[in-house]
């Protein structure tokens, strides 16, 4: 189960989306509780662990930004919908990705139908900076990461996103830092297929799963740890992403 926070502004005020649940036959669903049952699942959704669900609705959807990809259906809490832990049944994997290539994300720019996957070496950060945008006052980073074929892609990291990566980050990790970063939306930036940061973002260092493995096994893709870099962006550019 991955659980997100989906941007507000997506989506109905009167539904909170939550998890995506890998289901025994190792596809994904996503799933919306409704804000006045949040309460009652708070404390028992957990990422990772396993349950079992009873008594809720499958219904279409045609919601943007959906965090997966393989089904227009999802789950649907109601009153009635129970859940519990179950520790007996089969393993399933903690978690489950839909990547997608660094070097082909301009097939992506700009589309609102689901939100993208991407792993890869991070290898620049820039420093944490306040900027204005049509929203107001809000803070942002970039950072870089490059693909086994050393494709680069800069990815911009906007209000309490900026701290998913930083210099503590960095000291905790002795070796090179290969990053899966979850639920990004792709935008195009003159010309340059950027990802942007969502409500729903996560990013995990160097998570042990093959995509990642991969990185360290093959010399040709080993690189220092990332570099600090002062922020090179300009406040007209940040208006405007």
């Amino acid at each position: 189960m991955k659980n997100l926070n989906t941007d507000p502004n997506m989506i109905n005020p009167l539904v909170f989306n939550i998890p995506c649940f890998l289901l025994l036959s190792g596809t994904q669903i996503h799933a919306t509780i409704p804000r006045r049952l949040i309460n009652n699942y708070a404390e028992i959704l957990k990422e990772g662990m396993i349950y079992k669900i009873q008594h809720f609705e499958v219904v279409a959807t045609t919601r943007s930004y959906r965090p997966v990809t393989s089904t227009n259906n999802i789950i649907k809490w109601t009153s009635f919908t129970s859940i519990v832990e179950d520790n007996q049944s089969t393993p399933i994997a903690k978690h489950k990705f839909e990547f997608h290539p660094i070097d082909n994300l301009a097939d992506r720019a700009n589309k609102t139908d689901y939100l993208i996957d991407i792993v890869g070496v991070l290898t620049i950060i820039e420093s944490k900076k306040k900027t204005m945008t049509s929203k107001g006052e809000t803070t942002l980073r970039h950072i870089y990461v490059e693909d086994e074929r050393k494709q680069p892609v800069r990815v911009t990291l906007w209000g309490d996103k900026a701290d998913l990566i930083d210099e503590t980050t960095v000291a905790d990790n002795a070796e090179q830092m290969v990053v899966v970063i979850t639920s990004g939306k792709v935008v195009d930036y003159k010309g340059e297929s950027q990802l942007q940061s969502t409500y729903a973002m996560k990013v995990y260092v160097n998570l042990n799963i093959p995509e990642t493995r991969k990185f360290n096994e093959r010399e040709d893709t080993l690189v220092e740890k990332p570099k600090f870099e002062a922020s090179l962006f300009t406040t007209f550019e940040a208006f405007f992403e």
